[in-house]
């Protein structure tokens, strides 16, 4: 059988290399803004940036670095294995004048940087698209310094968002790439939801983690001391109504790629995505009215819908 010549770490650069640059302007900043909306939010100090020297492991398009910029970091650095993403990071740091941002091509598993040297380290939605999580949490904790502070992102498991797109991974590997763009294209969604959906779909690594996996990973790191964001999911997350309407909005991919399929084989395949992904939205459904009519807890239909969400959390070396 032939194999892909490209490793891991590149597939997972080339695919994201053609994502983000897809951002128009007002889309990009909109994203820049979720991370101070996010940061406060939570609580967390609005002058905590000034004179910071931090890093943005897996950076992608700078959205995240240019944030920490613009809410008063001292200097800057963003870090991502893909060649395509730094250049348009770079492009946007210069189009928004952030001249205390720079960013380079390097691999979260084995970053170009001293011991101790930053005292902000960002690492959101990165490490469960790598090849060894323990090794990237490793390296964040190496660079950062004694007391510095590191937000994390990893994926929470539970729920059925993660389970039911792992089915529909199967489906869009039968298909491949090119003909699960058309149907993102079919579908008429704007570059971030593009994204989000052509990200999960085809990144070659994608765990998910219960909270105890967390904590033992921090724990086995080195931190002794963290914290969870709770506040401003802002996203399909939120409760099991906006997961409704993201997984709502997902079978449409499916359906209006069915619709002008090239084929019959193709269009099958799309038909049967689609049915399984209506099974998964009439369960959803049925399990809000079931909260409805007391029959269920809030906090079981959110265990059941969502799972354990995406973790969030501040750790302290």
């Amino acid at each position: 059988m032939a194999t892909n010549p490209m490793t891991i770490e590149q597939q997972t650069g080339a695919l994201y290399g053609q994502l983000w640059p897809q951002y128009d302007d007002p889309l990009f900043l909109e994203s820049v803004s979720l991370f101070e909306k996010r940061w406060r939010a939570n609580g967390e100090p609005a002058d905590f940036f000034q004179g910071k020297k931090c890093l943005d492991v897996g950076c992608g398009g700078g959205r995240y670095s240019i944030a920490m910029s613009a809410l008063g970091a001292a200097s800057v650095t963003g870090v991502d294995v893909s060649e395509e993403g730094v250049r348009d990071a770079a492009r946007r740091a210069e189009q928004l004048e952030r001249t205390n941002v720079t960013f380079r091509r390097a691999s979260a598993l084995d970053l170009p940087f001293a011991d101790s040297e930053f005292d902000f380290v960002c690492c959101s939605g990165v490490l469960h698209h790598t090849t060894s999580i323990s090794r990237g949490m490793a390296e964040v904790y190496r660079v950062l310094k004694p007391g510095g502070s590191l937000y994390l992102l990893l994926y929470g498991a539970g729920g059925l968002f993660w389970p039911s797109t792992c089915v529909m991974r199967a489906f869009a590997k039968l298909l491949g790439r090119s003909e699960m763009e058309r149907c993102v294209q079919e579908g008429g969604y704007p570059a971030n939801r593009r994204r989000a959906i052509l990200d999960d779909l085809f990144v070659p690594v994608l765990e998910t983690y219960p909270p105890e996996r967390i904590e033992q990973l921090l724990r086995d790191t080195g931190f002794r001391e963290w914290r969870r964001w709770t506040e401003g999911r802002m996203d399909h997350e939120n409760d099991a109504r906006t997961m409704l309407a993201e997984l709502e909005g997902r079978l449409l991919m499916w359906e209006a790629g069915a619709r002008s399929a090239p084929d019959y084989h193709v269009a099958s395949i799309e038909r049967h995505a689609a049915e399984i992904s209506r099974k998964v939205i009439a369960s959803v459904r049925d399990l809000i009215a079931m909260e409805q009519k007391g029959l269920i807890t809030a906090d079981e239909l959110r265990d059941t819908v969502i799972g354990h969400g995406h973790h969030r959390l501040i750790a302290i070396k």
